[in-house]
């Protein structure tokens, strides 16, 4: 699925967001994660990157489905504006340092260093949006 402008505007060059993936009981398992927008022949995808194998990646690996909200940093009326998103995600090998270093430009405190020079590859998780609500105009 292609995002509508307003949800691709809302994500622009980043953003904090919590994902959710399912434990193997079942239980949700959150974490707070950087992402990025990337197209694709396909449709949009929201991509997050780690360096190592983490929970969130092996209940990706175990069971794709997931869950990602993104809310604004900015007060706006009744709520803040958030994005809600379901989607099938899976895990593609290497270039974690690459979009690590791409979102901390633009995410983290000016000056950051990060990730280090030494940063093994990781794994990216990239999410093939299925679903969107919230509360903002790409909301229905």
């Amino acid at each position: 699925m292609r995002l509508p402008d307003s949800a691709r505007e809302f994500i622009g060059a980043g953003a904090n967001a919590t994902l959710v993936t399912l434990n193997a009981d079942g239980s949700p398992q959150v974490s707070v994660v950087w992402v990025a927008l990337q197209s694709t022949p396909e449709g949009d995808e929201l991509v997050s990157a780690h360096l190592g194998e983490y929970l969130k990646v092996r209940n990706v690996r175990r069971d794709p489905r997931v869950a990602l909200t993104i809310v604004s940093d900015q007060p706006s009326g009744f709520m803040r504006p958030y994005l809600s998103v379901t989607g099938t995600a899976r895990i593609v090998e290497g270039g974690a340092p690459e979009l690590l270093k791409e979102l901390a430009a633009v995410l983290a405190a000016p000056g950051l260093n990060f990730p280090p020079a030494d940063a093994p590859p990781g794994v990216l998780t990239r999410v093939r949006i299925d679903k969107i609500g919230g509360v903002g105009p790409w909301a229905s």
